[in-house]
């Protein structure tokens, strides 16, 4: 019983994402006021193995087809992943990014998933997910990486299956749920995705070759339940892509003969023109909630309905990464700062940068007598040939022992009037080396 309860909050728990990779720059974040997309990933490490892989985000969602004759779709961006299902060359495939050789795409619409069912409640013909930040999961089970996680109130389409057990429910992939190809065996066909129409290019998009075509019975390649023998990677080298076919999205607002659409698009722009980790998309969400409630328009529903998918299973998910990076970067820079207050406290303290446990001694030289010096709270000297190298407090500790006798010292290292010639160690450790 316990068990079960710590898998359930396991899987609403909230996550932290782990993006390790260069920070983001602030022309990127600058850019993102203004481009809306999803994802590139470019080297984020994978963490726990239950933790969604992920990485930084970019700006620039574009339309890949598979190479090769039957490729590898997996769990995470490496061949220690579960392949848990394959593609035929041909198939397109929503790019969201990558990691290394690595491209991260949307798992196709007729792909089925799993969500446990404790996170799930009757909407319709469809489901509701009711907890937050619900993982997505290749399989009936939690032994492998996580696909992505749900945004509460998001609707997922049963396929109608659950495990033997009934706790997991099998459900059609939502476009906020992600996989992983090696890149050798995608290529780039378009450059350009209107993030608008995200969901419902992802809803025509199926797991059999050719975009658009439709189903063909026959055709479907099987998914992957034990270790799978597709292509993962070819010395095929990627096609080059023009400078010209990288320039990035601008969010265009639909011509509506709605003013009710033409108003709530033009609310949603100006949101996505600020900066994306200050995103609220509440306001809008409510708005196309009302007018779906409220219009008999059957193709303001299906837009407004479009628009709702879209900014659950991608804007909302690319701000909650975008705040993440940022919290890691702000997290990162306290620690630098930290980091180097304590390695000026270690300087000013000791004479040196840090206590490195490499090193024995903080100082090393000579004891000569002080002689007439009356400016510093010493008795003795240490001398490097004819350069002083501290003045020398010994407490308790009786020098005179060790005078001409060369030395290694630990202690505390106070800073002196500059007149004085040196700083003054009080001596902590001493230990003859030669004589």
């Amino acid at each position: 019983m316990e068990h079960a309860a710590n898998q359930h909050h396991q899987e609403c728990s909230i996550e932290l994402l782990t993006s390790r990779g260069s920070p983001v720059s602030p022309s990127v974040m600058k850019r993102c006021m203004k481009i809306v997309s999803i994802l590139l990933l470019l080297g984020t490490p994978i963490g726990a193995q239950d933790e969604p892989v992920r990485g930084q985000p970019t700006l620039q969602p574009w339309m890949g087809e598979v190479k090769g004759s039957v490729v590898n779709i997996r769990t995470g961006p490496s061949m220690n992943h579960f392949a848990f299902f394959q593609l035929r060359g041909g198939t397109r495939l929503i790019a969201l990014g990558g990691q290394g050789d690595w491209v991260e795409v949307a798992i196709p619409a007729d792909r089925p998933v799993w969500i446990h069912g404790d996170y799930l409640k009757p909407q319709g013909d469809a489901l509701q997910v009711s907890g937050s930040r619900v993982r997505i999961r290749a399989t009936a089970g939690t032994k492998h990486a996580p696909l992505g996680m749900t945004e509460q109130g998001q609707s997922v389409r049963p396929t109608g299956k659950a495990d033997s057990a009934g706790t997991w429910v099998e459900v059609y992939a939502p476009l906020n749920a992600h996989a992983w190809i090696h890149g050798d065996y995608i290529r780039r066909v378009e450059s350009e995705l209107n993030p608008l129409h995200l969901s419902r290019q992802h809803k025509v998009m199926s797991s059999f070759a050719g975009a658009g075509g439709g189903v063909r019975t026959g055709d479907s390649v099987k998914p992957v339940t034990e270790p799978a023998s597709g292509d993962d990677k070819d010395v095929e080298s990627r096609p080059a892509v023009d400078e010209e076919d990288l320039d990035p999205n601008t969010v265009k607002i639909p011509a509506f003969d709605s003013p009710r659409l033409k108003k709530l698009f033009e609310g949603f722009k100006k949101e996505t023109e600020k900066n994306p980790v200050e995103w609220n998309f509440d306001r809008i969400l409510e708005e196309m909630r009302v007018i779906e409630n409220s219009t008999e328009d059957v193709g303001e529903v299906e837009v407004v309905r479009d628009l709702t998918r879209t900014i659950r299973e991608h804007f909302m998910p690319l701000h909650r990464r975008l705040v993440e990076i940022q919290r890691q970067q702000e997290k990162a820079r306290s620690e630098r700062e930290l980091a180097r207050a304590k390695e000026n406290e270690i300087l000013r303290k000791t004479g040196h940068r840090s206590t490195d446990p490499g090193v024995k001694y903080q100082a090393v030289g000579w004891v000569v007598p002080l002689g007439k010096h009356r400016d510093v709270e010493a008795t003795h000297k240490l001398m490097k040939g004819n350069q002083l190298l501290y003045h020398l407090d010994g407490g308790k500790l009786n020098l005179d022992q060790y005078v001409n006798k060369r030395v290694g010292i630990v202690g505390t290292v106070e800073e002196q009037d500059p007149s004085t010639g040196a700083r003054l160690i009080r001596i902590k450790g001493i230990e003859v080396l030669s004589q």
